[in-house]
């Protein structure tokens, strides 16, 4: 007879490629005439959309379009922006081909330096860093189970959820919007995807939420002011998915590829309606709870057998989270002697986390651009950070936890106070999944071996003195016979000796 094992399948996702390319930025701004002359350059940024992404084969290609707004003075002190686009495409030659994975793209731009090289041109560098990643599920075999040559199993429950399927959905989300005045040229745009219902059907997974769009542009009317608009454009979405049924678990990340805000005219010709609108990919991935019986040992009462064995991750996801909290910080600006602020523009921030027993910080920062007006109606730039802090308990068992929080600023403002300090307020969104692993030696292969017969003893009982905390699967092991013998012969009621005693061992 030979031994028969029984497995389960798990599924994790993983990321199966990792990398970066960079592409540069190099290129000579000619600015129309209708534009006024540059006296003095303030800011130049540059931001990313991602057009097109996808796999073909072991390549992996991204195309996408980078935004140039240089924000100067004229003569006159009177604040101005002009942008421009700039085309990029960058691929990846992949190791190998990804069968039935997705393709997650993300573009920063690590610096840009711009100077005027007259007052109608502008020379601009800088470096965009592309980040490739594909992710899958990879499926495992488990082996829970084995019958047949006096197999015995040390066997250890574990819970852990089973990535059953991974989803990427792309969707648009397009409004127009009337202001209060006229509309000059867009200072910055920004949408931070806000989820707030998961409901999960058979098939099918439903996503409710918003995206916060605050949009800041330069008033028409010849003074030095600034509009800073908010907006939420609110989205539903029905993502197919065949695998998940009710009891799934279900995780969401967002990226913003694309953002548009355009000024629009009225029926007088007079800018005071804004086109805006983003491109959303959500990354939605389903998992099945469920409890494994892995085997920890094996062996045989009757032959000798071959088993080898792996130590393997196991997760589940303790929690969902979805918060929010204020951050405030106060900003000195005494060197700058401003007399107001005409914009403030936050970038996305950035954190870390730690845990402390069941115990979730997450501290950062958030880069802080800041245009002032002096006294004497001169424009200066500057940077600042505001730093913030959030805490919570979540749910622990073993302790080893992670958490990769998505953070969303929903609204910002920032306020001088006198003696050249400011009061930056924002309001923020956190969100993402905890989750709980634990490792386990586990079995992965088990054979009895050949010329596998044991030899057997002449005595049909052996006498064994143990100490306190010894196992019984232990001393059953040594003698090749079982653990419920020895607790029936020896009338014990744990797997584990409690004390010093003499036992009775039963041996076949």
């Amino acid at each position: 007879m030979s031994i028969e094992t029984m497995t389960a399948e798990t599924g994790v996702l993983e990321i199966l490629y990792d990398s970066f390319a960079e592409q540069g930025i190099d290129c000579d701004i000619a600015m129309p005439d209708y534009c006024p002359d540059i006296m003095r350059i303030l800011k130049c940024s540059v931001t990313n959309s991602i057009t097109n992404s996808k796999i073909s084969g072991d390549r992996a290609t991204v195309d996408g379009s980078a935004k140039i707004r240089i924000i100067y003075t004229d003569e006159k002190n009177g604040i101005y922006t002009f942008e421009q686009d700039y085309p990029f495409s960058k691929f990846a030659e992949l190791p190998s081909t990804f069968d039935g994975a997705m393709l997650f793209a993300t573009a920063k731009t690590e610096y840009a330096n711009c100077r005027a090289v007259s007052k109608k041109r502008i020379d601009i560098h800088g470096v965009i860093s592309i980040r490739f990643r594909i992710i899958g599920i990879k499926k495992d075999n488990v082996i829970t189970g084995a019958q047949g040559d006096g197999v015995q199993l040390m066997k250890k429950e574990i819970s852990a959820d089973s990535a059953v399927d991974v989803i990427r959905k792309k969707f648009q989300l397009a409004q127009t919007e009337e202001t209060d005045g006229d509309i000059g040229k867009i200072l910055f745009a920004s949408a931070s995807p806000v989820l707030s219902e998961t409901k999960v059907i058979k098939g099918k997974i439903l996503l409710k939420g918003e995206a916060a769009m605050k949009v800041v542009y330069c008033a028409e009317g010849g003074e030095n002011k600034s509009v800073c608009a908010n907006f939420n454009l609110p989205f539903s979405e029905i993502i197919e998915a065949e695998n998940v049924n009710e009891d799934c678990k279900i995780t969401v990340s967002f990226c913003v590829e694309q953002i548009q805000a355009e000024p629009k005219t009225d029926n007088d010709g007079e800018y005071k309606y804004l086109n805006i609108g983003c491109d959303i990919c959500a990354l939605v991935t389903a998992y099945r709870p469920s409890t494994l019986g892995v085997i920890a040992d094996a062996y045989s009462t009757e032959k000798e057998i071959e088993a080898k064995y792996k130590t393997a991750t196991f997760t589940r996801i303790t929690q969902n989270i979805n918060d929010s909290f204020v951050c405030r910080e106060t900003l000195d600006l005494s060197s700058m002697e401003p007399q107001r602020i005409y914009t403030v523009i936050a970038d996305p921030p950035e954190a870390k986390v730690s845990f402390d027993g069941d115990r979730m910080s997450v501290t950062g920062r958030i880069p802080l651009k800041l245009i002032l007006i002096g006294g004497d109606g001169t424009p200066v730039f500057c940077e600042r950070e505001a730093k913030f802090e959030y805490s919570r308990s979540v749910d622990s068992q073993s302790g080893n936890l992670r958490f990769e929080p998505q953070l969303v600023l929903t609204g910002y403002s920032c306020t001088l106070t006198g003696d050249g300090k400011a009061e930056f307020k924002a309001e923020a969104g956190i969100s993402g999944t905890v989750t709980e692993s634990c490792e386990s030696r586990t079995l992965v292969s088990l054979q009895a071996s050949e010329a596998s017969e044991l030899k057997k003893r002449h005595s049909s009982l052996v006498i064994c003195f143990c100490s306190g905390g010894e196992r019984v699967w232990d001393i059953a092991r040594k003698y090749n016979t079982t653990v419920e013998e020895i607790m029936s012969e020896n009338e014990l009621t744990s797997e584990e000796i409690p004390e010093k005693m003499m036992l009775i061992i039963p041996v076949k």
